[in-house]
């Protein structure tokens, strides 16, 4: 589904991380649900409840469920037990479909890469530890929760604006497209002035660019960007 046809040609490509690049998201529920659930909130932990801590930085989140879940813990005790429970789990985060096959294709075409996640820096190397030659091939990585730079976390734009002005050579805004699952990061970015093409796992947000359910439905030339070839097209993984 896209919003509309007329794309700018794009130069430069931002991804999110968790829920777009890798499928983190029952890792997180169940870390966050054996949190809560220790502390007797389990039933106040809804699908809503979910949803609307997507994509957030982790003290916005922690902020969220501590008060809405009634736990009798600060927003930074929360995050340290959530850590105790994501340490050994995190690793094991798999790729989504496509994922691994569009950002080998645009770094083959050197179309500059980069990563901008709210995650903090220590849990974000962690899940991508398991995928290190894959990440290696982004310029620069901005971990929204703890780098000084970004003065508040999705759904504002700081985050999107600071990874542009981190390529070696910054594009405007209006060259740059963002991969993002989340609704507070589509909005994120749409504020920026970016493109954004959303593969959403819940809600899905009326102003991104285009939706598709999975980056195997991702045609790079409607953007100006290097084609698949032909056997690429064919053959390419899947991700897993």
């Amino acid at each position: 589904m896209e919003k509309n046809s007329n794309h700018a040609n794009i130069t430069h490509v931002i991804f999110d991380v968790d829920g777009t690049i890798l499928d983190t998201e029952s890792l997180y529920t169940k870390a966050k649900k054996n949190v809560i659930a220790k502390y007797g909130g389990r039933e106040q932990f809804t699908s809503d409840l979910e949803s609307k801590t997507a994509g957030k930085q982790a003290f916005d989140v922690a902020e969220i469920i501590t008060e809405e879940c009634n736990l009798p813990l600060t927003p930074d005790e929360f995050v340290a037990e959530l850590d105790m429970m994501l340490k050994p789990i995190l690793p094991t985060a798999q790729l989504k479909p496509g994922a691994e096959r569009l950002i080998q294709h645009l770094a083959e075409h050197n179309v500059p890469v980069c990563i901008a996640t709210s995650s903090r820096r220590r849990t974000g190397k962690m899940k991508m530890s398991g995928h290190s030659d894959l990440f290696n091939l982004f310029s620069h990585k901005v971990f929204g929760s703890d780098d000084p730079e970004v003065g508040k976390g999705k759904p504002n734009p700081d985050i999107f604006l600071v990874a542009a002005k981190r390529f070696e050579v910054p594009p405007s805004p209006e060259h740059c497209l963002v991969f993002e699952d989340s609704t507070s990061g589509v909005q994120g970015a749409l504020e920026a002035g970016m493109q954004v093409v959303m593969v959403p796992e819940h809600n899905i947000h009326p102003g991104a660019t285009e939706v598709i359910e999975s980056f195997d439905m991702f045609d790079p030339v409607k953007y100006g960007l290097p084609g698949y070839d032909l056997d690429d097209a064919s053959n390419g993984s899947t991700g897993y």
